[in-house]
C-alpha cells in the first residue's frame, strides 16, 4: 500500500513538472524581428550587365529587371517598389518553381502595402507573419508591448496583431515577424525598432485572442483587406 502511494506520488510530481516546464517555455514571449517594403530604382547603368537578374511573374514573364543586389533585396523582404522610367510599380513574392522565385504585381489601389500570404492585405504595424503550421491566417495576438506607442501616423496602437503573412525562417509557435510599411529596423520613425522588436534577442508578452475577441479586432482593422483610413495614407 506505502508503494502504491508512494509511486502515486512520483507520478503526480512527475506531471507538475511538465506542466510547470510548458508554463515557464511559454513565459519566455515571442521572438521578434521586422519586415518592411524597400524602394528600389530599376537604374540598370549602376551595374554590370552580368549582375543583372529579371524579376518573373508566375507565367514566366519578365516584370522588370534589376541589379542582383536590389534583387535579392526584395525578395529577402517578399516585395517591393521599383521605380522605373518615372512609374512606380509594385511586386510581391509568390512562390518557388524549379528553383526560381516567382513574382506578381501588386494591385496598390487594393493594397497599397502590399500582400501577406493568401493575397491578403498587408496592414503597416498592425500585420505579422508566423508559423502557418501553427497558427492560422487571422489569428489575433495582444501583445502589451505595443499597447499605447504612438504611430508615426499619429494613430495610437491598441496593442492587437493580426497574422497576415508567413515566411520562410518564421518558425515556431512563438516566432513572429513584424510588419512595418515602409520603414525600416534603422529609420528613427520606426516606432515598433524603437520598442525593441527588430531583436530576435528580445523576448516580450503575448496573448492569443478567443475567435470571438479576434474577429472584433479583424473587423476594426478591415482584415483581409484594410480599414479606409490605412487605405488613404497609403500613398
Amino acid at each position: 500500500m506505502q508503494k502504491s502511494l508512494l509511486s502515486f506520488l512520483l507520478l503526480v510530481l512527475f506531471l507538475s513538472t511538465l506542466v510547470s516546464c510548458s508554463s515557464s517555455n511559454n513565459e519566455k514571449g515571442l521572438i521578434p524581428t521586422i519586415y518592411y517594403k524597400p524602394t528600389v530604382h530599376a537604374d540598370k547603368t549602376k551595374c554590370a550587365s552580368s549582375d543583372l537578374k529579371d524579376l518573373l511573374s508566375t507565367s514566366g514573364k519578365t516584370l522588370t529587371t534589376l541589379c542582383q543586389q536590389d534583387y535579392w533585396h526584395c525578395l529577402m523582404q517578399g516585395s517591393c517598389f521599383v521605380y522605373e522610367q518615372d512609374k512606380l510599380n509594385s511586386y510581391n513574392y509568390h512562390s518557388t518553381k524549379n528553383g526560381v522565385p516567382l513574382f506578381v504585381e501588386v494591385d496598390l489601389n487594393k493594397c497599397p502595402y502590399g500582400y501577406g500570404a493568401k493575397g491578403y492585405c498587408l496592414d503597416p504595424f498592425f500585420s505579422i507573419a508566423a508559423d502557418l503550421s501553427i497558427h492560422k491566417m487571422g489569428d489575433v495576438f495582444f501583445v502589451p508591448r505595443l499597447e499605447g506607442a504612438a504611430l508615426p501616423n499619429g494613430e495610437i496602437h491598441d496593442g492587437y496583431v493580426i497574422v497576415r503573412d508567413s515566411g520562410g525562417k518564421i518558425l515556431g509557435a512563438s516566432r513572429f515577424d513584424f510588419f512595418t510599411g515602409f520603414l525600416n529596423h534603422l529609420n528613427s520613425k520606426n516606432t515598433l525598432a524603437k520598442l525593441g522588436f527588430g531583436d530576435p534577442k528580445n523576448r516580450f508578452e503575448y496573448y492569443k485572442l478567443s475567435e470571438e475577441e479576434a474577429q472584433k479586432v479583424r473587423t476594426k482593422r478591415g482584415y483581409p483587406g484594410l480599414k479606409e483610413s490605412v487605405h488613404q495614407a497609403g500613398l
